[in-house]
């Protein structure tokens, strides 16, 4: 008998003040709709669900446009200590949500290269493994979007400060699979980003 597909949910961190940017980033608009609005859709495309969004600076503005995907809020009042925050507030929103899902992706909404074939490519890699994990690789190292097992909630789980989970990624580095995605390098922090990627 096959064993049942594991279930994969998505956390989308955008509880950040744009600071830089000068508006929240969340919802800067692209191809007919918000950064925001554009990860929830090609996560669930990917078939990961359910959608967790973390607010946080902007909350007034982002949360209609997450409520408006049927995304689930949790919003940080923390946000201000950094990204860790984050992680911690959208996977403790997650398991009250769904105690038995299996593993919890991470994904940003200012990396506009990420896409549902990414996610899927990285999913159906990890569920082909026993790996804990699995993580873009871009400039020499790993980053976001990453799919975390349930092995390794409790490390999330204990998280704070500015670097998200970059520590747990650097402590399993060795066990983590690597997907191979250059594009992550493409951030959207400034007008002039911006610019340039509209460009």
């Amino acid at each position: 008998m096959e064993s049942s597909p594991e279930t994969t949910a998505l956390i989308i961190l955008a509880a950040g003040a744009s600071r830089r940017m000068g508006q929240p980033k969340q919802l800067l608009r692209w191809q007919g709709t918000t950064m925001l609005q554009r990860i929830i859709r090609e996560g669930k495309q990917a078939g990961l669900s359910p959608v967790v969004v973390v607010t946080g600076a902007r909350r007034a503005a982002v949360e209609p446009a997450a409520e408006a995907e049927q995304a689930h809020i949790a919003y940080n009042p923390e946000w201000e200590s950094g990204m860790g925050s984050s992680v911690v507030t959208g996977l403790n929103q997650l398991l009250y949500l769904l105690p038995e899902v299996d593993a919890a992706a991470f994904a940003l909404t200012d990396q506009p290269y990420v896409g549902q074939e990414l996610l899927q490519a990285m999913l159906q890699r990890l569920q082909q493994s026993a790996a804990p994990g699995i993580a873009a690789r871009y400039q020499g190292s790993l980053g976001v979007p990453a799919i975390f097992r349930k092995a390794l909630f409790s490390e999330l789980l204990s998280l704070d400060g500015q670097k998200g989970a970059k520590p747990v990624l650097l402590r399993h580095q060795k066990e983590l699979l690597a997907y191979p995605f250059p594009e992550g390098k493409t951030d959207l922090d400034t007008p002039e980003d911006w610019a340039q990627f509209c460009g």
